[in-house]
């Protein structure tokens, strides 16, 4: 009988995350496609390769330049999906100030690969922030939070959405499955020194136990991903917040997904150890909700 109800639960809550009202908004973008033609350890990407990811850049007290710490993902024309960590330093002497939609390579503006140029870069500044009521309770955990821009951008080649995870066959990740994370973070174990241009990296999904080296007592929830565990291959400072990708075929053609959202790893990148990060497929109810209030 137990089996049963939490059988009915289960596809009860499918359902319901399937007839979301929130997806009449998220469907009219095209989402997850790739402009392109073709980190630690990561490549550079093309140019469009990842248009949905984005740069939040932060006012340091006494400094005059942006910090840009963090990264997100646009999942559609006016809302970002991020770490929460990424928005809890605001009061710390962090505040958030910009978000950048459209950049690649940040020496140039516009830029410009193989004699292809892209639109300039749009910056936006953040609304309203919507971060998960549970996030570090338990410490590390329910690292998730939702941006909605003070104004749409303009949707181009270069700026689109990515899809989010609506049907279960799409949510379910597989030990050793090979996923991708992008960012500007830190290219290597010995600098301070980010990315000037947009780095990926692909890694694999490992058991959750292998991420349960973090801090006594911590454990992996079923809200996580436990990724990579690869000599120099991985997501580092700076890649916090950024999108962890996975390619679906549909009848539409290849498109991206995201899978998860950076959140942590050990505290020198790149040293066969993983990293965590939160799981979309897991909180697509919460953030559902919130597209749909904010």
């Amino acid at each position: 009988m137990l089996e049963v109800a939490i059988q009915s639960f289960v596809e009860n809550e499918r359902t319901e995350i399937s007839n979301h009202p929130a997806w009449r908004e998220l469907d009219q973008f095209d989402c997850g496609f790739s402009a392109a033609d073709r980190i630690i350890g990561g490549v550079n990407a093309s140019l469009g390769q990842f248009p949905w990811i984005i740069r939040i850049g932060y006012i340091i007290d006494g400094e005059d330049e942006l910090d840009w710490m963090c990264g997100g993902a646009l999942i559609s024309d006016r809302h970002i999906l991020t770490a929460a960590h990424c928005l809890q330093t605001a009061g710390e002497g962090y505040e958030v100030s910009t978000i950048r939609l459209g950049e690649y390579n940040t020496e140039t503006n516009p830029d410009c690969q193989l004699q292809v140029c892209a639109p300039p870069y749009q910056d936006r500044k953040m609304r309203i922030k919507r971060i998960h009521r549970s996030f570090n309770t338990p410490p590390f955990h329910n690292d998730i939070a939702i941006i909605l821009l003070d104004r749409p951008v303009e949707l181009n080649d270069y700026v689109t959405p990515i899809c989010l995870p609506k049907d279960e066959e799409l949510a379910d990740l597989k030990i050793g499955e090979i996923l991708t994370v992008a960012g500007w973070g830190k290219m290597n174990m010995t600098t301070e020194e980010r990315a000037k241009i947009l780095q990926f990296v692909s890694i694999p999904i490992v058991k959750p136990e292998t991420c349960e080296t973090f801090g006594k007592g911590f454990k992996l929830s079923r809200s996580e991903i436990c990724a990579g565990a690869q000599l120099n291959k991985d997501a580092c400072g700076g890649d916090s917040g950024g999108p962890l990708m996975k390619v679906f075929d549909t009848l539409e053609g290849p498109k991206n997904f995201l899978m998860g959202v950076v959140s942590f790893g050990p505290t020198i990148c790149g040293i066969r150890k993983p990293g965590v990060y939160a799981s979309v497929p897991q909180f697509i109810k919460w953030i559902l909700d919130n597209i749909e209030m904010l």
